[in-house]
């Protein structure tokens, strides 16, 4: 009898003892006629219970990231001075250096750079939205990245789809608000061994409809559970982290969960390199609790009826990275009353604007 070799062994154990930690599901099986149902039903199992899934056979190919990665590793080496240039005054776009989560009194040990959908000059002007900011070196840096933000724009298309089946609306009703939606990449960058008191990401929603995070280059990312236990996100390699946001959990009237989410370090004196995809519908679109799930969450409303700018506006103003006009845009909209008649009014927001004038 044929002895099978001892690594042969290590690495079948290997797989066998693999226990991802958020349900996982194969993207190609939404397209087989015989799978596509029990993929929908785990969706909307994972949506309502987690809030995270991980995906599997998302399309995206491995060079694509590993470009991204690499010019990524060379953009963030370079001086502070120099990528403080590349600001811009409200975050959506070009160098950040930091951020604070949401009730979170400590600032992020982190950095990140946003990028967004390259449009022509008209479309700009028609959408609202801000334009790139692209620095000149690393010289591939502008080239990787609108490669990896096409690849991800591709990618949340298909499960845009799945999700709309899973709400019970058109399959494009999700995509057609995205398609020209402000969908936003952010590449991000945090430091080996931070201080004691730091962390890397502070624990956290996602404003946005739904967020893809492909394979980072270390471990850290921990989701929260509705028992309030902090768990390690382990996902097969190469696969995808799925997470529902804020706007996905206001249209479903909380049915689907925005799960808190936060990044530390492992004590493993590494750096950490991710990217994240922010799924954003258009600025206007109407993000009010849909009249299905309502009805499937109770019978009442308990979240506002709002479009996506003004719940993007209240999430900057709680961080602080607002600028005047869209403060004025947001006291102007009169979405603080309707926040309000659902007690979902954050009191850092309230705060920011009486400090800033504004009156409501």
């Amino acid at each position: 009898m044929n002895k099978i070799p001892l690594f042969l062994l290590f690495i079948i154990g290997q797989l066998v003892a693999f226990d991802p930690t958020i349900p996982v599901l194969h993207l190609p099986d939404y397209y087989e006629a015989e799978k596509k149902q029990a993929f929908l039903d785990k969706l909307e199992d994972a949506m309502h219970n987690v809030g995270f899934f991980a995906l599997t056979g998302t399309g995206v190919e491995k060079d694509v990231l590993d470009l991204g990665y690499e010019q990524m590793k060379h953009f963030f080496s370079g001086e502070l001075e120099e990528k403080m240039l590349l600001y811009s005054i409200d975050g959506q776009r070009g160098y950040c250096p930091t951020e604070s989560a949401k009730d979170e009194v400590r600032k992020d040990c982190k950095e990140f750079y946003h990028i967004g959908r390259e449009n022509e000059a008209e479309d700009f002007e028609n959408l609202g939205y801000g334009k790139n900011i692209w620095p000149t070196s690393p010289p591939l840096f502008k080239k990787s990245m609108i490669s990896l933000y096409n690849s991800l724009d591709k990618c949340k298309a298909d499960i845009g789809l799945a999700i709309a089946e899973v709400l019970g609306m058109p399959s494009d009703y999700l995509n057609k608000m995205t398609k020209n939606g402000d969908v936003l990449m952010r590449a991000i960058h945090y430091p080996a061994s931070p201080p004691k008191e730091a962390i890397w990401a502070g624990a956290h929603t996602d404003i946005n409809l739904f967020t893809l995070l492909p394979r980072s280059t270390a471990k850290g990312l921990q989701v929260q559970r509705r028992d309030g236990q902090w768990i390690d996100v382990i996902v097969p390699d190469n696969a995808f982290v799925i997470n529902c946001g804020d706007m996905l959990e206001n249209l479903t009237n909380g049915y689907c969960l925005s799960a808190r989410h936060r990044v530390i370090d492992p004590g493993l004196g590494q750096e950490r390199y991710s990217l994240v995809m922010f799924v954003h519908p258009r600025s206007k679109d109407r993000l009010d609790p849909l009249p299905a799930f309502i009805e499937k969450t109770g019978g009442i409303r308990k979240y506002a009826n709002v479009n996506r700018l003004e719940l993007l506006a209240e999430r900057l103003i709680d961080l602080g990275v607002a600028s005047k006009d869209l403060m004025q845009y947001f006291v102007d909209s009169a979405a603080i009353d309707r926040l309000k008649e659902v007690n979902r009014f954050s009191p850092k927001a309230e705060k920011a604007l009486i400090e800033e004038g504004f009156s409501f």
